[in-house]
This record gives structure tokens, C-alpha cells and sequence, in this order.
């Protein structure tokens, strides 16, 4: 695949901070929370592995570290839960945590309770709404020994995610080759952008990005078309594919949405 670097590409206008995993640095204050917090944590599926046991096949649970934490919770220093904890499945967004702007201490939840540490720390500015994608640290391997993390704004400003529009996000440690539409260029590590459709409609609009393979041919890890209408938005999340025996070096979450800023439930 050929890049044409003549085409400029621009940075999305979301707004994102990086933020560390695994060290309790901050606490979240007793403000009122009000602000909407959803979490993406995208990844290699572990494979699936049955056995049988009485004549049916019962599924392998997989090994440690292979997966997030199925269930997150807001907490302080002390450990004393925030708010309802969250349901949080890879590669799906979760729903919404009632957050304050500032630091955000997330602790696992377990069989045995709320984990004695923060599993995750971000700080989250001072925006109405924010998406946290997270993905396992390539440098540990496994999920339970921490994560990286990028901060997205997740409101319908113009500096947030408008309807009408596909965010494509690279959290992975490639440069990735992109033509999406007629457009072409690389999409660096770490790069967000924000693409309209004419009136905020996609109508089979084709997406390709690819990577080089270690002899320097592009191979792609996604080709689909986009269809979107101009009520909708579409997240299109690149992840390195770290699990076991991956059978390309990169994976893709593509999921599109009714546009509307995820908002705290009031209470009755």
C-alpha cells in the first residue's frame, strides 16, 4: 500500500490526556459527581477452550491476565467505594460511571471484594463526558499487572464527538497505513482523527488501514465500509493483538453508536 504524504492529515480536535494504570497517585474528592465517565478496553480475545464434563462442553476459564477486571469501582484513599461499580467487558463500551473532574481512582472488584489497590488512575479534566480506552501493558503481558490508557472527550462539541462523524483512534505500537474514502495517509501511534460525512452521512464509505509485515509488505487488518447515518457516530479503535499466537499484529473494535453525550442518571 502506497502513502501519499502530501496529504495532510489533522489531528482529531478531541481532547486527550494520557494518563498511568496501576498506581493509586490521586484520589477522587467527595464533590458532587456529576461528570460521565465509559470505559473501552480493547484487546486480543483470549482463545476459547472447551471440555467435557457430565457429556456437555463446558468452557476453560481463561487464564489470569488475559482479560480486564470484569467489574470496576470508584474509590478514595481509603478504599471506601464511590458510586455503583461498572460492568467492564474487552471491547465493548461500558456504561456510565458518575465521576467529579480531577483524579479517578478504579479498583478492581472481585470475589473477594473490592481489590486493597487502585487498579487504574486517570484524571479526567474538566469536561461534561470522557471514553477511557484502555489496553493491556505490552511490557507485562497481562492485565491484572497493569495498563496504558488514552482519554477521550466524549461530549457533542465541536471539540468533543459530534454526530455525523468516525474517530479513528491507533492505540497500537504501529504506524498504520489509512485510506479511508479517497483520503490516504499513516496513522502514527498514539493518533486520533475525526472524519464528517457530507451531512453527517457515510453511504458504503471504504476503510482500510494496514501494517508492515517484517519483510516491508502491507498486510491489512481492516477493510470494511462505513455506513452511517447523520444521527449516529462511529469509534474505530486500533490495538495491538498481544494474546497468544495472534494471527495478524493488529486488531480493530469498530462500533457506532446513537450520538448523545453520556450523561450521570439523576436521582429520583
Amino acid at each position: 500500500m502506497k502513502t501519499n504524504r502530501s496529504v495532510p492529515f489533522m489531528l482529531a480536535a478531541a481532547m486527550f490526556v494520557l494518563f498511568s494504570c496501576g498506581q493509586d497517585l490521586f484520589a477522587q474528592d467527595e464533590k458532587k459527581r456529576d461528570r460521565a465517565l465509559r470505559i473501552l478496553a480493547v484487546g486480543q480475545e483470549p482463545p476459547w477452550r472447551e471440555v467435557i464434563q457430565g457429556g456437555r462442553r463446558v468452557q476453560i476459564t481463561p487464564p489470569q491476565g488475559s482479560l480486564p477486571p470484569g467489574r470496576l469501582q470508584l474509590s478514595n484513599d481509603e478504599g471506601v467505594e464511590l458510586g455503583e461499580a461498572v460492568a467492564v467487558k474487552l471491547n465493548q463500551i461500558s456504561s456510565v460511571m458518575a465521576v467529579t473532574p480531577g483524579a479517578v481512582s478504579l479498583r478492581a472488584v472481585g470475589d473477594g471484594g473490592l481489590a486493597p489497590k487502585a487498579w487504574s488512575t486517570l484524571k479526567f479534566p474538566n469536561v461534561s463526558a470522557g471514553l477511557a480506552i484502555l489496553w493491556r501493558d505490552p511490557a507485562k503481558g497481562k492485565w491484572t499487572d497493569g495498563c496504558k490508557g488514552l482519554f477521550l472527550r466524549d461530549d457533542l462539541g465541536s471539540s468533543g464527538f459530534p454526530a455525523g462523524r468516525v474517530r479513528i483512534v491507533n492505540v497500537s505500537k504501529f504506524a498504520l497505513g489509512l485510506q479511508f474514502g479517497s483520503e490516504k495517509g499513516l496513522l502514527k501511534p498514539g493518533q486520533t482523527l475525526i472524519r464528517a460525512g457530507k451531512s453527517g452521512v457515510f453511504d458504503k464509505v471504504p476503510i482500510e488501514l494496514s501494517v508492515k509485515d517484517k519483510n516491508g509488505r502491507w498486510v491489512k487488518v481492516l477493510s470494511q465500509q462505513i455506513n452511517q447515518r447523520p444521527e449516529h457516530r462511529t469509534h474505530v479503535v486500533l490495538y495491538t493483538n498481544d494474546g497468544e499466537a495472534p494471527s495478524r499484529p493488529v486488531g480493530a473494535v469498530v462500533l457506532r453508536e446513537t450520538a448523545r453525550t453520556p450523561a450521570v442518571k439523576r436521582a429520583r
